[in-house]
């Protein structure tokens, strides 16, 4: 009986600090929470994949010159959906749409960090497939 509780105790102490280890290691910094928080799209981005000066702002310009883009594709899928357009124009639209979001991901890819460009994809880009076309993507990130 005085070996069980003590192999209980050495096993819930173990558990214990095994989760204690996993919360710590996949917690996100402070400046990744506050980004979140605030649903600062940009400030997420320059910190998640740490970003230079340099590199943030050459996203910074890819995306204010993607947002003209963005908006005239919103914009296109907004009046075809006002005016009853049929459903394979509005899936047409919204196709023009995703896969232009994907190339601008890419490109912004491309000017981060070896190996953060890669995990940025790999978390933007199953956002863009189902893309509901109802408002901007979010920032949220799950893993």
């Amino acid at each position: 009986m005085k070996n069980l509780l003590f192999t209980l105790g050495l096993v819930a102490a173990a558990c214990a600090l095994s989760f204690g280890v996993f919360y710590a290691v996949n917690r996100e910094p402070a400046a990744v929470q506050q980004a979140l928080r605030a649903g600062d799209a940009m400030a997420w981005l320059r910190t998640e994949f740490q970003l230079n000066n340099a590199q943030f702002a050459a996203i910074q310009q890819l995306h204010e010159a993607y947002g003209e883009k963005c908006t005239e594709h919103c914009a296109a899928i907004m009046a075809a959906q006002k005016r009853a357009a049929p459903s394979a124009e509005i899936a047409a639209l919204e196709k023009t749409c995703v896969d232009a979001m994907a190339v601008h991901f890419k490109h912004v890819a491309a000017l981060m960090p070896a190996g953060q460009g890669e995990r940025y994809l790999a978390i933007v880009l199953p956002r863009v497939a189902d893309y509901d076309h109802r408002g901007a993507p979010n920032v949220q990130v799950h893993h």
